[in-house]
């Protein structure tokens, strides 16, 4: 049947879909996704450390600028205010009368001639950090005019102070110290300018870093569409194939499932065959040698007794063969189930198995319709028959309950027992799943529900043909 039914459906999309070639598949497209993932993996890594890498030099040269700024305007203006403070010094000692105070203003004017030549001596000096060397070079001359412009005035007694001072101080101090601190402004604006140049150079850096990171991102987002629209394609085709897969595996069920309705039909068949032939051909046959027997005995009755006594014996013998014969039939087929209905039949079912366990079972029957089909009544026998022998085998129960019931379009049928139960999901036998497949068959369901030392229950629903109803039989209680 399979490859007949292979033939009817033609090959799966894609080929053959062999275990070997399944598996080698799997591990391409395993590969495959490991790969992609590496990749964008990788990508993102190297990403994010190149964006750590700029952020870090943005962040270092943001911070050095800022500090040589800071640091040229506060030697800019550490200069400034010893040039001032200078000129206020030699002001007051060109014009104190008293030596002393006269000699302290001096001392502070050397204070700040050494301050000065401390921040033009330092290691980064304006020079470096300006950028400007003319600047520079015309303030360091300027300063360098300047004190020598006052070295002659620290030698000068002290009318000679008062007697010159005034003019030395209009003609030569004050224009020079104003021409030393337009050079000091202008250095001062030039550093402010080069601040404003720096700043635009880290918006620049700015600007690159993020045409990078866009650019990355743009990478990573075309190679991520391109990685998840192969793998949505290649999904697209293992569900077309799976899609495929499962239609060949529903039909092959349905098949099987046709194929075991009709085994179970056929074998119906052939045990009410069997015990019909059983019954009437077979079990007429050796009525007769029954009757024949007897007729022999009455007339060897003048004979000796060893011959009646061994007469005898053989009718003992047909008759015993003959309740073989007509259990082995009822086993195959009740006649009652075909002669006087299901119930009856589920009825003399449980007086035998009732006999042969002791357990004690009832059989109750409600709404049951006139019309209920043969495989209808066929299967719920069979599917009661199997429980109760399940019961007589396995359950080693006292009690079992069996109750039919039905409905407009359907019918309900349980089996109780209170026996040692079991574990459905791990243990299930043949018998078990051929009652699942009998009331699949009939479009019905099973379900078994048991637990260890609490019994087993047994539901059964199958739906009835269009044809029959519920006809509103009264309730009946046998045991």
């Amino acid at each position: 049947m399979t490859a007949n039914w292979h033939d009817r459906m033609g090959p799966l999309p894609g080929g053959p879909f062999l275990p070997d070639q399944a598996e080698r598949r799997l591990g391409q497209t395993r590969r495959v996704l490991l790969v992609g993932f590496g990749v964008l993996l990788i990508l993102l890594v190297l990403s994010g450390l190149n964006a750590l890498h700029l952020l870090s030099d943005l962040q270092t040269r943001n911070q050095t600028i800022l500090h040589d700024f800071l640091g040229q305007q506060q030697d800019l203006d550490k200069i400034r205010s010893a040039i001032y403070l200078s000129g206020t010094n030699v002001r007051d000692y060109l014009l104190e009368p008293d030596q002393n105070r006269a000699e302290q203003n001096r001392l502070s004017l050397e204070n700040a001639r050494a301050q000065v030549a401390a921040v033009l001596a330092k290691p980064h000096s304006l020079s470096g950090l300006t950028g400007n060397q003319s600047l520079y070079e015309s303030l360091n001359h300027e300063i360098d005019e300047y004190w020598r412009t006052l070295d002659p005035v620290m030698s000068w007694k002290g009318e000679q102070r008062h007697r010159q001072g005034y003019r030395f101080l209009h003609d030569e101090l004050l224009p020079r110290r104003s021409s030393t601190l337009a050079i000091a402004d202008t250095i001062a604006s030039v550093n402010q300018q080069q601040l404003l140049t720096r700043d635009d150079r880290l918006l620049t850096l700015f600007a690159s870093f993020r045409r990078q990171l866009l650019l990355a991102l743009l990478i990573m987002v075309l190679f991520g569409a391109a990685q998840a629209s192969g793998i949505a394609i290649h999904l697209l085709r293992m569900e077309r194939r799976t899609i495929a897969h499962l239609v060949e595996v529903t039909q092959a069920r349905q098949e099987l499932r046709s194929l075991s309705a009709k085994l179970v039909s056929t074998q119906e068949n052939e045990r009410k065959n069997l015990s019909r032939e059983l019954h009437d051909a077979v079990g007429q046959s050796l009525s007769a040698v029954q009757f024949e027997l007897h007729d022999l005995a009455v007339v060897l009755e003048p004979y000796p007794e060893p011959l009646i006594t061994r007469v005898d014996r053989i009718r003992e013998l047909v008759e015993s063969c003959l309740g073989m014969i007509r259990n082995i039939a009822r086993l195959l087929r009740p006649a009652m189930l075909d002669d006087i209905g299901l119930v009856p039949a589920l009825e003399w079912q449980a007086r035998e198995i009732s006999r042969a366990t002791g357990a004690h079972i009832d059989v109750w029957a409600a709404h049951l319709p006139d019309d209920l089909p043969d495989e209808h009544r066929t299967c719920i026998f069979r599917l009661v028959q199997e429980a109760l022998n399940n019961v007589g085998r396995h359950a080693n129960a006292d009690s079992v309950e069996i109750r039919l019931e039905g409905s407009a379009d359907s019918l309900a049928i349980s089996i109780q027992d209170n026996g040692r139960g079991f574990l459905p999901g791990k243990s299930k036998g043949l018998g078990l799943i051929g009652m699942q497949e009998r009331a699949q068959s009939l479009g019905g369901n099973l379900r078994i529900t048991s637990e260890p030392h609490e019994g087993t229950r047994i539901d059964v629903q199958l739906p009835l043909p269009k044809p029959a109803h519920d006809w509103d039989i009264p309730a009946t209680n046998r045991k």
